[in-house]
Formats: structure tokens, C-alpha cells, sequence
């Protein structure tokens, strides 16, 4: 799931009043943030090697 995707659901479950819905659209937010700052992470090292 994208992190923009992970926002809608999250805005969408909060709207509904869907508190079950509304934490796994969070913790799928969080996994999301953090496959990000993995990528982010690996991206800086390549960029130090050259």
C-alpha cells in the first residue's frame, strides 16, 4: 500500500466511524512509512559510495 492510498483509507475509516478499519489502515501507513525510509536509507548509501 502506498502511503497516499494508506491516507485515504485512514480519512475514509475516520469518516465511517470504522475504528477497526482505522487501525489497520494505520498500521498499513506505518509499513508503508517505513518500506519508504528503507529505500530512502539505501538510496543515501548508494549516493555516499560515489
Amino acid at each position: 500500500m502506498t502511503i497516499e492510498n494508506a491516507r485515504h483509507a485512514i480519512e475514509a475509516a475516520i469518516h465511517s466511524g470504522d475504528f477497526k478499519g482505522m487501525g489497520v489502515a494505520v498500521f498499513k501507513a506505518i509499513n508503508a512509512l517505513e518500506e519508504r525510509i528503507k529505500r530512502l536509507e539505501e538510496e543515501v548509501e548508494r549516493l555516499k559510495v560515489k
